[in-house]
């Protein structure tokens, strides 16, 4: 369903950014929410400081390639903050790759469904203690949120890379690309990925 949602608001409201995003103009927005879901030791909990330097590197990021402003989706500047909701097992521990896909029709997946920040249309980050094959995990434009690990909060790309892949990006084998599959990746993008992201149904001009 979201996927069918994407596609006709690339090809309807969006359609200019789908032709012509590579001219990265006028400025769109981004709002995203990072929940920090409980561990069952509460003393193990990430702090939401914990992912300001994510959150400068996908700033910096889609402002340089895309013209696109990061925002929260509260109006008080706060990003992250810990979900106050007792998370189950399967949503602190989920897996990525195909993986993933199986979890979203099960407990994990209904668990961020039920949580997923409002107004329309943002992505919803959800830090998890652990995702089983990788250190974060999207799907693409079939959900309207991504997950991160412990281990992925150490490297300042995830976040962005993550948020790119909800926005409808795909992994590319260039290892200066912000879609490249290693933690060594770069911060550059193709002018053909500025058309997708920039037509993304998250990405608006409000």
């Amino acid at each position: 369903m979201r996927t069918i949602v994407d596609s006709v608001h690339r090809l309807t409201l969006n359609i200019f950014d789908a032709l012509l995003g590579f001219l990265n103009w006028p400025k769109k927005r981004l709002r995203i929410r990072i929940f920090i879901l409980r561990n069952e030791q509460p003393d193990q909990t990430p702090a939401p400081d914990t992912v300001d330097e994510m959150i400068k590197y996908a700033k910096r990021s889609f402002r340089k390639n895309f013209n696109v402003e990061l925002l929260p989706v509260r109006r008080n500047g706060h990003f992250a903050e810990v979900l106050q909701k007792d998370p189950p097992v399967e949503a602190l521990y989920t897996k990525g790759g195909s993986g993933a896909l199986k979890e979203e029709l099960r407990l994990a997946g209904s668990f961020f469904a039920s949580n997923l920040a409002n107004p329309i249309y943002p992505v919803t980050v959800f830090v998890v203690k652990d995702i089983k094959g990788a250190d974060g995990c999207s799907l693409g434009p079939m959900s309207d949120y991504v997950t991160i690990d412990h281990v992925g909060l150490k490297n300042e790309s995830v976040l962005a890379h993550e948020v790119a892949h909800a926005c409808g990006l795909w992994h590319l084998h260039d290892k200066r690309n912000l879609l490249y599959t290693s933690r060594s990746r770069g911060d550059e993008c193709r002018w053909w990925q500025k058309n997708v992201f920039r037509s993304s149904r998250h990405v608006t001009y409000w």
